[in-house]
């Protein structure tokens, strides 16, 4: 028997040392060597062309890997050919539509490029007078994703379902399927009904005492010093204090009394949201197709493990408001987890009163509200309180005067501070590179190019097969200095608070092009509850805690921590480690 070994150069051995570095070393040797992972590739497909075992089990697996993605590449090639006019970042121009190798080179580059490749696309063709299509490799899809300019997103995402599917595109983001044992849940979102409906921006502000009152209750039972004194400090997790806050708030929000302040629920509840983020960021990281399907539900077991453990709790509470419900009882109660009821029985399905399913709905949208305002207000604590000393002093006294003007914050007419550092925050902080994801629904869809500046045709027009997935460069477009204004990788605050004051400023266009909560009817539907929500949030800690982030001082006097964060395919991963010291305001 003959053993075959090669030495891809890239330190893999660390596999077998236990010590859980060989995806990290993979990565940087990825992101450096771009040019030799062509070779390596090659040698992949010698090796396994080989008929002796090989005798690294990192050696099995890359080629595994690898042999799967050329698959994937191959199967796609038909429908990358068929596209014209649109360059794809990241692989060789010569071998564009050709080179099997250069294409897998590509896509597994995208694990750790697709930030570096969507700002060179966006340069090279979004940002020119005709703005044109480029197209980004993506493990995600095991193929290319189509990336739009800006110009034409109103025109392109106004079009019907039945062309561009919206539905599917989502699911593929967030990877329910694999996190939740109930496909109705996502595949028949009626709970969003009673979040358009319960959340609005006109019925929203009735949310606001209730938020503040729980708002205090959680900042004194998480962020206090061990031992209770009001000017001793207390060292906490970012990402896991700010956590705790909002999984509190949003609980009670949508599950209402008792369960909202059930604390085995509330741990429960922000582990399975985490874990869920967590499971969909590896899960989109596997070749799609048999091997995601087999793999992929790996990656959600902590997420049903969770999900089981609140449903334990949830269940019997949901089942008694059922049949209090149906008995005549409990008329007089109006809260989110009623209203979710009774939606449900007007669907005249029986099984849309399963207490379960009412439960997953509730638990999906728990899972949703928690992780996007904890990703938020994460950042902006790091943004805010990272800031250099002068700089930093100078935003806190302006929001502390504004948030005593104001005994509302979140009942404010005019466009306020609050929300201006929320929104600067929220533009730095994209949570993906590109999103606004589409898929092409019809055999063949025609995207006309982008008018000149005359109105005359561009020439430049698209067609995309059936099964093409178009996105948008959102995290470039949030850093456009045409846009913004100069210096827009810089943290301003009073960015969209100086432009408001400014008549005929870029105030307008500022906001509309900011898309963190999506676009037209597919929007988030939460979305103002949760920047209502944030606003009151930033007011409490501003007025109540002081703030100090833990860890190295930039020659600027800013934190050098406070922009930390990696990317992973197309998501953009937080700093989970970053530490803040806090304590009371006398």
């Amino acid at each position: 028997m003959y053993v075959v070994s090669i030495d891809f150069g890239c330190g893999l051995a660390t596999a077998q040392t236990g010590r859980g570095e060989s995806i990290h070393t993979l990565c940087s040797w990825i992101r450096s060597n771009p040019d030799k992972l062509n070779i390596e590739l090659s040698a992949c497909v010698a090796v396994m062309m080989v008929p002796f075992p090989v005798s690294s089990p990192a050696t099995v697996l890359f080629c595994l890997i690898a042999v799967l993605v050329i698959s994937r590449v191959v199967s796609n090639r038909k429908l990358r050919t068929k596209r014209e006019n649109i360059v794809t970042i990241g692989v060789n121009i010569k071998n564009n539509t050709n080179g099997i190798i250069s294409q897998t080179s590509a896509l597994l580059r995208s694990l750790t490029s697709t930030s570096e490749w969507a700002r060179n696309g966006y340069q090279r063709f979004s940002k020119t007078p005709i703005q044109r299509a480029f197209a980004l490799p993506s493990m995600w899809t095991g193929s290319d994703v189509v990336v739009l300019p800006p110009a034409l997103l109103a025109s392109v995402l106004n079009r019907p379902e039945a062309e561009l599917a919206a539905h599917h595109a989502q699911l593929d983001t967030i990877q329910l399927p694999y996190m939740m044992s109930d496909s109705d849940v996502y595949n028949n979102p009626i709970q969003y009904d009673v979040i358009r409906r319960t959340m609005s921006r006109q019925h929203v502000g009735s949310l606001a005492a209730t938020t503040a009152k729980e708002l205090q209750n959680a900042f004194s039972t998480y962020w206090s010093a061990p031992v209770k004194h009001d000017r001793d400090w207390a060292t906490l997790d970012n990402w896991e204090a700010c956590g705790k806050v909002f999984t509190r708030v949003a609980m009670l929000s949508l599950v209402g009394s008792p369960l909202g302040h059930d604390e085995r629920l509330l741990d429960w509840a922000r582990k399975y949201a985490s874990s869920v983020i967590t499971g969909t960021a590896f899960i989109n990281c596997l070749p799609p197709g048999w091997i995601r399907s087999s793999a992929g539900p790996l990656f959600g077991i902590q997420a049903r493990y969770y999900q089981s453990r609140c449903l334990r709790i949830m269940v019997p509470v949901i089942q008694e408001r059922i049949w209090k419900l149906q008995s005549g009882a409990g008329q007089d109660v109006d809260d989110f987890l009623q209203s979710t009821i009774l939606r449900c029985s007007r669907t005249g399905d029986p099984r849309q009163m399963d207490p379960q399913r009412i439960a997953l709905r509730l638990l999906g949208l728990a899972t949703m509200s928690i992780m996007g305002m904890v990703y938020v207000f994460t950042h902006c604590v790091a943004d805010v309180y990272g800031m250099p000393d002068r700089k930093r002093e100078e935003l806190l006294a302006a929001l502390e005067a504004e948030c005593k003007r104001e005994a509302r914050p979140d009942e404010g007419v005019t466009f306020s501070l609050l929300d201006s550092t929320l929104n600067e925050s929220m533009r730095l902080n994209n949570i993906s590179v590109t999103s606004l994801a589409r898929d092409v629904a019809v055999d063949s869809l025609h995207i006309p190019g982008v008018e000149k500046a005359g109105g005359d045709a561009g020439g430049i027009s698209y067609t995309l097969p059936r099964g093409s997935r178009i996105v948008f460069p959102t995290q470039e477009m949030h850093r456009d200095e045409g846009v913004y204004g100069r210096n827009p990788e810089e943290f301003d605050p009073f960015r969209f608070y100086r432009e408001f004051q400014t008549e005929g400023g870029r105030f307008d266009d500022m906001c509309k092009g900011l898309l963190v909560f999506g676009y037209g009817k597919h929007a988030c539907p939460g979305r103002h509850y949760a920047m209502q929500t944030l606003r009151q949030t930033l007011a409490y800690l501003v007025l109540n805690y002081d703030v100090a982030l833990v860890g190295p001082v930039d020659a600027d006097g800013g934190h050098a921590l406070r922009g930390k964060r990696q990317t992973l395919l197309n998501v953009n991963v937080p700093n989970v480690d970053l530490k803040i010291r806090v304590r009371r305001k006398r």
